[in-house]
């Protein structure tokens, strides 16, 4: 029987193994734009783990970890218009 939230699971595993790779070549190739995407990845990671909690009924971890996403996309929109 698989577990009722493996979507959320395997989509925050592929953000995470994603943003790894991404931000390795951004930092052998100093491109600015793969360190937005990794940001971006990130932040879904954090959002599928709230989704989690949250389903999980954890409802102040999942808020907590949706909100560091919240922060997390900002800053990364904030770099991607003003540089």
């Amino acid at each position: 029987m698989r577990h009722p939230y493996n979507k959320f699971i395997r989509g925050e595993l592929v953000a995470i193994v994603l943003a790894i790779l991404f931000g390795l070549i951004a930092l052998i190739q100093g491109v600015f734009l793969l360190i937005v995407i990794c940001l971006f990845l990130v932040a879904a990671s954090l959002i599928f783990d709230g989704l989690i909690a949250i389903n999980m009924r954890n409802q102040a971890h999942g808020i907590k970890q949706i909100m560091r996403s919240v922060l997390i996309l900002m800053l990364a929109l904030f770099l991607l218009i003003l540089l």
